[in-house]
């Protein structure tokens, strides 16, 4: 090798190891002014322009009760502008694993009953790189999404840019299920990314509030669907699997099933918004139940 050669060598070795030591800017995440935590079971439909629609199912005819609000830290903008409030025996750790132990007087809340929150974060379709939500076209070939999904939803968040990336709120999210012979990893919470510029609007009936995000705002707002207790709780198997079904389409329910699911033990919480069922989730000092109050509850994907 000559002088020539052994330089040339040796500028591209050191050329190579800085590029490995210190990525480009452009190849790092971008800083999120928003993200938007999504928790339980929902529907998520692609609608035609690239947008996405996150539909709550309200009461099913299978008599399970899904509850919709929305949660975030009390004192931040989101909680004031958005109108949250402080829900007594609410416990945040029930529904999100990773707020186990925190402190429920740190947190408040707002119904998403007959409430809808538009979520715009620039112009582009949503970047979806999340894939383990529930693929109901694969579960279900050829079923088809309700035509009145927005109306049979307890709440709406339709979401526009930004990026949604898999999540857990539970021990079990990122097992794989089976429904029948199709099998797949299933999650129970996804996160969506905002970048500054990114406005939320939420309304319902004549009320109507905007919160927009600027360069150093960083807001984190949970969107979450909880339901309603069983007397027994089989964690490898998910009741609420036909309440999805009924919900989306008129396809039948395929239950959803995990040999190696554990479930996960919660204390004894409140929802936020519920009058109806208030008194009868009150519990004995101790008690455990399973999130959200029953089971793992997954999230769907599904087509326009």
């Amino acid at each position: 090798m000559n002088r020539r050669q052994f330089v040339n060598n040796v500028s591209l070795a050191v050329t190579a190891a800085a590029v490995t030591a210190a990525p480009s800017r452009s190849s790092a995440a971008p800083a999120s002014a928003l993200r938007l935590r999504f928790v339980g079971m929902m529907a998520f439909v692609n609608r035609s322009d690239g947008s996405l629609l996150a539909a709550t199912p309200g009461r099913t005819r299978a008599h399970l009760s899904h509850q919709a609000f929305l949660m975030a830290r009390r004192g931040t903008r989101a909680a004031d502008v958005l109108g949250m409030q402080a829900a007594h025996g609410v416990v945040p750790g029930a529904f999100d694993m990773r707020l186990d132990g925190a402190d429920p007087a740190a947190f408040v809340y707002r119904c998403l009953h007959n409430t809808t929150l538009d979520v715009t974060s620039g112009r582009g379709a949503v970047a979806k790189q999340s894939s383990q939500m529930a693929h109901m076209d694969r579960i279900a070939p050829g079923s088809h999404v309700r035509g009145d999904i927005e109306q049979w939803a307890s709440g709406r968040v339709s979401l526009r840019g930004g990026r949604l990336v898999d999540s857990a709120a539970h021990p079990d999210a990122g097992r794989t299920w089976s429904f029948g012979a199709y099998r797949q990893a299933l999650t129970d919470a996804v996160d969506f990314h905002g970048d500054a510029g990114t406005e939320l609007r939420l309304t319902s009936g004549a009320e109507a509030r905007t919160l927009a995000l600027g360069a150093g705002d960083a807001e984190d707002i949970w969107v979450i669907s909880a339901t309603t207790a069983s007397e027994t709780v089989d964690p490898t198997r998910i009741e609420h699997t036909a309440a999805a079904f009924e919900f989306l389409s008129a396809s039948a329910p395929v239950i959803a099933e995990c040999a190696d699911a554990s479930g996960r033990a919660v204390p004894t919480t409140e929802l936020p918004c519920s009058h109806q069922l208030g008194a009868a989730l009150h519990g004995a000092a101790g008690e455990s139940r399973f999130p959200p109050f029953s089971e793992f509850c997954f999230l769907i994907e599904t087509g326009s």
